[in-house]
């Protein structure tokens, strides 16, 4: 299991590239080898300028890999869908 706590200090990369449109992550799960997260649009002026979800989900998993090595997969859960 991932565990929570590492996952959300790692996400502060995360956090930061979509705060930069307005938005925000939160953490919703973490399994072996997976992590899922909310998107965060209600404060978003734009919420369309935030990555689509597929092109998020890639960025996300490259930018978290290297603080936790078990993770193969990062699932994003996105009101815009």
């Amino acid at each position: 299991m991932i565990d929570p706590s590492t996952a959300e200090t790692a996400l502060a990369p995360v956090r930061e590239l979509i705060e930069a449109d307005g938005g925000s992550v939160e953490l919703v799960a973490t399994t072996a080898d997976s992590i899922s997260i909310r998107l965060v649009l209600d404060t978003a002026e734009c919420a369309e300028c935030v990555m689509p979800k597929p092109f998020l989900q890639t960025v996300a998993l490259d930018m978290l890999s290297g603080d936790i090595p078990a993770l193969n997969t990062v699932e994003i859960e996105d009101p815009r869908e």
